[in-house]
């Protein structure tokens, strides 16, 4: 039970170290010694030793050693994981490596810190991407790749971040490399630099296996999407979106990006979003998920204005090109605020089918303009059982009375407080709402997870007690 908790080569010769009764029971377990960092040369041939012939786990740090990385070389062939972290003055190796290596290895993990300035050494590293029969997943973040070169016909899972800049990369490159990727399940290619005009004249590529993709803001300008097959319960996210690329002068890959996708799958949950505490410049995040799909549009702060008008619109990317829309059944709306209900009564035109509103952080006083004024002979969203309000209520009250009035009225409401505490001033008021809906509760526990527009978690607050900050975790890479 111990060795379960020994993730480390540091841990297994601390605890190596123990007594001779622990020497004896780890030294015979050849598994527990596959993971090389090369940082000590003795070390290195004492787990060679050790691990007899298991598959190897290689790091290569800035700090490895050459002559340990030459020892591990004479066993070349029996590496199945490969990891460089920010080591360029090692990459060279790359070569000799997989010379050896190029059957074995089913794992490899490329983490540089690119340098200004800097360029790959193409004499060093143009092969070594060819005729990788038992490579299963590649993981390359800021380190330039020629991808038009990657032969991996078992790989699984591939993700590439800035692994295009400083060279040419083309729409039919990339489609290319994922044509000979059969078996591929997930992908993800932020920053490729795809330099072509975008175009159709690409003949599609089938990605039978795929069950996620997430693109950057270059990848869904050039169009790349729309020459793939998707199934239908794909997750597709497209991150950092510039909000000019969907706003005014529409780039038509654009739009012919979100309506390739949104032709496949049938939306049943839309969330609107922006972060409580936004950064950067002003980005956007689109996620498709499917079966039972839903589409969540993340933004920052200040920008949702335009956005219910691209999304929301009457001429919108949403309406205009999803003829679906009449199957969603439910709305979260996240830190954001519409005005002007007049303007939204075709929302409910075009989701007749909604039976859940979620209003969570919308700080302005006017959130519940989304649900426009009803009439008997027209009532908006007439299927609606369900609403939930984290946060101000201003207005809750006038909603809820004129859905009873019209014939409409609400099953369940839930009304909880916000991140700032509670929202509604005296809970007894809320208790009045009773004669309006059939199940009131009032201060339910809920948890919200905020995303950026980079698909990185900011914070989780908690309906329950102080709400509690988590740092940022950039590293953090969700697929799809």
């Amino acid at each position: 039970m111990v060795c379960s908790y020994l993730n480390t080569e540091e841990d297994i010769f601390s605890a190596s170290q123990v007594c001779r009764h622990w020497r004896g029971v780890l030294v015979s377990s050849p598994s527990l010694w596959t993971q090389f960092s090369c940082d000590r040369v003795s070390r290195t041939v004492v787990g060679l030793g050790r691990c007899k012939s298991m598959p190897i786990q290689l790091e290569v740090r800035q700090k490895s050693s050459s002559v340990a990385l030459e020892k591990v070389l004479l066993r070349g062939n029996k590496i199945a994981t490969l990891t460089i972290d920010h080591c360029l003055d090692k990459i060279p190796l790359l070569r000799e490596l997989f010379t050896s290596s190029r059957p074995s290895v089913e794992r490899m993990h490329i983490r540089c810190q690119r340098r200004s300035g800097w360029r790959p050494d193409d004499r060093a590293t143009h092969e070594i991407w060819q005729n990788l029969p038992s490579l299963r997943e590649l993981f390359v973040c800021q380190y330039s790749i020629p991808i038009e070169q990657l032969t991996a016909p078992n790989l699984v899972h591939l993700a590439l971040e800035w692994a295009g800049f400083n060279r040419m990369v083309t729409v039919q490159s990339i489609l290319d490399a994922l044509q000979g990727c059969p078996r591929l399940e997930t992908l993800f290619i932020s920053h490729s630099n795809i330099t072509q005009s975008p175009t159709r004249d690409h003949s599609p590529v089938s990605l039978p296996h795929i069950r996620s993709i997430e693109f950057g803001p270059d990848e869904v300008r050039s169009g790349l999407t729309t020459h793939l097959r998707l199934p239908q319960d794909i997750a597709v996210g497209f991150r950092r979106l510039p909000i000019i690329d969907i706003w005014g002068n529409i780039p038509s890959t654009v739009v012919a990006t979100i309506q390739h996708v949104l032709g496949r799958i049938g939306i049943h949950c839309i969330t609107f979003a922006a972060p409580l505490h936004p950064e950067g410049d002003f980005h956007i995040l689109v996620r498709f998920e499917g079966p039972g799909a839903s589409l969540e549009i993340t933004t920052y702060a200040g920008t949702y204005e335009d956005l219910r008008a691209i999304f929301f619109g009457r001429s919108g990317v949403l309406f205009t090109h999803s003829p679906r829309t009449e199957n969603v059944r439910e709305l979260c709306i996240i830190g954001c605020h519409f005005v002007g209900g007049e303007v939204l009564d075709h929302v409910s035109a075009a989701m007749p089918n909604v039976v859940s509103i979620s209003f969570f952080h919308c700080r302005e006083p006017q959130a519940f303009v989304l649900l426009p004024e009803t009439s008997p002979s027209s009532p908006a969203f007439p299927r609606l059982e369900r609403v939930m309000v984290l946060g101000p209520v201003s207005g809750l009250r006038e909603m809820v009375k004129t859905r009873r009035d019209d014939g409409v009225p609400l099953k369940t409401l839930a009304v909880g407080r916000g991140s700032e505490g509670l929202e509604y001033g005296h809970p007894e008021d809320l208790l009045l709402l009773r004669e309006f809906v059939d199940e009131l509760h009032v201060g339910c526990p809920t948890e919200i997870l905020e995303w950026g527009t980079e698909n990185e978690i900011h914070k989780l607050w908690s309906t329950v007690g102080i709400p509690s900050p988590v740092r940022s975790n950039r590293n953090l890479v969700v697929l799809g």
